[in-house]
């Protein structure tokens, strides 16, 4: 009988089943195809891992002593590969490289990527070690000869016959296309820009001066790779490791991993909070439902049945919403996977394969737990009551729900959010335990605060609907007074339906102070912290830049000071450290770094090195202190504290020599950056046309001036406000389809209502009024209620980082005032459908309804 009266009770209310549904299924899809994606990005670039290193058998390579992926091996004497090649049981020895080869587009423009290298390498199609497969044309072979990835070459618009010019370490040459290649079955590799040469080319153009970056094995027929291993391990230098295949490939792998979780992670927290406004919609629409149900459940209590079926009837029709639009849930998710796959290939990315979707059974399980998890659960309260409900509420529906009473309410209010303060703050300053452990009690305080906000706003909302109302009513006259009284009439709905919004926008303005506060404090210290007139760095592939860059500008009279940033990772104790080596005659003309112990002095000499002050104290060392250093390619050596420093601002804790960095590495030189100081008496036009001419052949090289260069840092903090605006976009949209929703189900609500203010004179333009002036009201409630609580988590953000990162407070009142004027325009689009359905009612039908 349960699952009968069911099925009629969603055939009769197949509109409000439908627009449930589509809040569940959108919540389920975001997050399914966050999971999706990540596990598909995953296998694809497993996929790519094992056809790039199927066929090797072991790999000769530098030692890699530091575990990051921005750490560079030095390279290897290229005599290493006869030596490997004369082993028994080795068939095939081949030279690798991947090293800088920047490609120009037809008007010599810089072909850029978003992040990803832009490589030059070696390739000889017969050993079949690389990888690489050829797409269209034919192998490179000469020096005059090259093949590009086929992503490029469609995005760019080459083709084989084409002559391109590349960008080298030394300069500029010119080559033509031969072959166009792809990686596996991706006509890319994966959004790097690849030139390929054929080895002999490959060791030429990409300045080796007599070595190798690796030298790849393939064994003989019968050869046993324990033993040729073991053999190789005699021949090779110190320093130097043999390993095999699988071993690279599961390293490689596990490196990827942890960028595709990171991105991962960060959809995926996006898409919970999506779930979250979800679940707030959901519990909405599902009390109003059964509050507008209370004769009819009454009736059914009234003719036998007991509490217990109400409660199934109820929770069976949620589970059946529930469970079909979990279901097309996660096929949106697949659909929302290809959408991100496809953004990503046109802002530029490329080179994503066409390998199919990866859908885990791990993926159904939460999809399940979001989607009907969270439905049940947003309707196990409601139909508790419902089943609670007397008989006699059938004569008198009017009755209703018992409510908390205000004092009741306020008590809980306040008791969630002050435990969800308490650990909110304790998360922050405290810092229990390891990161993951504290971070994740902030996360339980935030959540506590807003749920205890929510309870709280209950409260306030019949007086607040007043104020909020009061110039609405002036505003639209009697629609208004109408809209205003509509809103105060029923607080715990107002309350509900703002909820989902507040969540949003308490985000976004949490967000928003922080990143504000950071681009403000990060550019004060930038201006306090640098001296320099200019800085040459990629600011569109965001690749370092050769070191013919900073000979050059060096060599220029108009400049009077001139160093690059070369980076190196070592271990310092029981943490690995960035060293950045700089000229440390030229530096302190270009940067103030507040030194307040010690000197530059000290740093000319080969084992000197500069600490930032919180590093130092890490370590617990002082000037004179000397630091036993392993850097990254295993080589020991000792250093001495010259000096230490409190600003930071330019991202450098160890500042060593370019020699110091010269004697215990050779990897192959790349500088971050290049700053400069214009020599006195000279014209900054001048000098910068100096500058402009003596780098012009490298393109990728972008010049800015000191403010331009502050300008564009700034300017990089608020595109990640931005970004993280348009993830949590799809959450406030979804809380104003949450506020259509109600509105459409009031208008229902009050349709006898409505029939009779139209039959006593309210023409159709006011009845709309009043419904559009009743969902900026809420809206208007929802959006202050976050930008206060946003605040409150901004503010505290902000005073819990160091001060050398943050140390000032900025209120962005400017995108505080658009997120109330975009809310208060979305309102009235949302209630564009509900103003219409209550304009069209026919007077003498809604007057007789019951």
């Amino acid at each position: 009988m349960i699952v009968t009266l069911a099925r009629r009770s969603l055939r009769a209310r197949l509109g409000r089943s439908i627009f449930t549904g589509l809040a569940i299924m959108a919540g389920v899809a975001f997050v399914a195809g966050s999971f999706i994606l990540a596990d598909s990005m995953k296998a694809t670039f497993d996929n790519l891992i094992d056809g790039l290193t199927g066929d090797i058998d072991l790999e000769v390579r530098s030692q890699l002593t530091v575990d990051s992926l921005d750490a560079v091996r030095d390279p290897l004497p290229s005599s290493l590969t006869e030596q490997v090649a004369a082993v028994p049981g080795v068939q095939v020895a081949e030279a690798g490289y991947a090293r800088f080869a920047q490609m120009l587009d037809k008007n010599g423009k810089p072909v850029t990527t978003q992040g990803a290298p832009t490589l030059g390498v070696s390739w000889d199609p017969d050993s079949g070690l690389s990888g690489v497969v050829l797409k269209d044309g034919r192998a490179p072979n000469g020096p005059g000869e090259v093949a590009i990835d086929k992503a490029t070459a469609d995005r760019v618009g080459y083709q084989v016959g084409d002559t391109i010019r590349v960008v080298l370490t030394n300069g500029q040459q010119d080559f033509t296309i031969v072959g166009l290649v792809g990686l596996g079955n991706s006509d890319g590799f994966v959004g790097a820009t690849t030139v390929v040469w054929d080895p002999t080319s490959a060791a030429r153009w990409l300045d080796s001066e007599g070595t190798v970056d690796t030298v790849d094995i393939k064994l003989a027929d019968g050869a046993d790779v324990a033993t040729v291993q073991t053999a190789i391990e005699q021949v090779i230098p110190e320093r130097t490791e043999v390993v095999t295949g699988k071993q690279l490939a599961d390293e490689t792998k596990d490196q990827v991993g942890q960028i595709v979780s990171i991105f991962g992670t960060g959809l995926l927290i996006f898409a919970l909070i999506t779930a979250l406004v979800a679940a707030f919609v959901i519990n909405n629409i599902y009390n109003i439902s059964i509050s507008q149900r209370l004769r009819e459940l009454a009736l059914m209590r009234a003719i036998g049945a007991n509490g217990g079926q109400v409660r199934r009837l109820v929770l069976a029709e949620s589970l059946v919403v529930s469970v079909i639009a979990t279901l097309l849930g996660m096929v949106g998710g697949l659909g929302v996977a290809k959408a991100l796959i496809a953004a990503f290939n046109a802002a530029g990315g490329g080179g994503f394969p066409p390998t199919p979707l990866v859908f885990q059974p791990r993926t159904a399980i939460v999809a399940a737990i979001v989607g009907i998890g969270v439905s049940v659960a947003s309707v196990l309260l409601p139909s508790i009551r419902a089943s609670r409900i007397p008989p006699v509420a059938a004569m008198r529906p009017e009755v209703g729900f018992s409510a908390l009473s205000l004092s009741q309410r306020l008590l809980r209010g306040f008791v969630l959010a002050g435990i969800g303060l308490a650990m909110f703050l304790v998360g922050l300053f405290v810092r229990p335990g390891t990161g993951p452990q504290w971070g994740l009690v902030t996360g339980a305080g935030a959540l506590a605060i807003v749920f205890g906000v929510t309870t709280l706003s209950a409260a306030i909302a019949r007086p607040a609907s007043r104020a909020i109302g009061a110039p609405v009513a002036k505003l639209l006259g009697v629609a208004g007074r109408f809209a205003r009284d509509n809103a105060a009439r029923t607080p715990r709905r107002t309350a509900r339906t703002a909820s989902a919004l507040m969540i949003g926008v308490t985000l976004i303005t949490g967000a928003a102070v922080f990143t504000s506060s950071l681009r403000d404090t990060f550019g004060r210290i930038l201006e306090q912290g640098t001296s320099f007139d200019y800085i040459v760095l990629d600011t569109q592939s965001f690749q370092p830049l050769t070191p013919e860059v900073a000979s050059r500008l060096e060599a220029l009279p108009e400049l009077s000071a001139v160093s690059p940033f070369r980076n190196i990772r070592a271990n310092v104790g029981d943490s690995t450290a960035t060293f950045t080596a700089i000229d440390p005659v030229a530096f302190p003309q270009l940067a103030n770094l507040d030194v307040t112990a010690g000197s530059f002095d000290a740093v000319g000499a080969t084992d000197g090195v500069m600490v930032f002050r919180g590093a130092a104290e890490d370590q617990g060392v002082d000037v004179g202190d000397e630091l036993a250093v392993t850097w990254q390619n295993g080589k020991e050596s000792t250093v001495t504290v010259a000096g230490l420093f409190d600003d930071d601002s330019l991202g450098a804790n160890w500042l060593v020599s370019i020699g110091l960095l010269e004697s215990v590495s050779t990897q192959t030189p790349t500088d971050q950056f290049v700053i400069a100081k214009r020599a006195d008496g000279v014209e900054a036009a001048t000098a910068r046309d100096a500058i402009d001419a003596a780098i012009a052949e490298f393109p990728q090289a972008t010049v800015q001036t000191n403010n331009e260069f502050v300008d564009e840092q700034k300017g990089q903090i608020d595109s990640l406000l931005f970004l993280v605006t348009m993830l949590l976009t799809f959450a406030i949209a979804f809380s104003f389809f949450g506020i259509a929703i109600t509105l459409a189900l009031s208008v229902f609500e009050r349709t006898r209502e409505i029939g009779l203010l139209r039959a006593v004179g309210m023409d159709r333009r006011k009845l709309r009024r009043s419904v559009r002036g009743e969902a900026v009201i809420v809206t208007l409630f929802g959006a202050l209620i976050g930008i206060a609580l946003g605040l409150l988590f901004g503010l505290a953000l902000s005073y819990a980082v160091p001060n050398n990162v943050i140390n000032g407070v900025t209120i962005p009142y400017g995108t505080l005032a658009f997120v109330l004027v975009f809310a208060v325009i979305a309102a009235v689009v949302a209630a564009m459908y509900p103003a219409f359905k209550a304009s069209r009612m026919n007077v003498l039908d809604a007057i007789a309804t019951e």
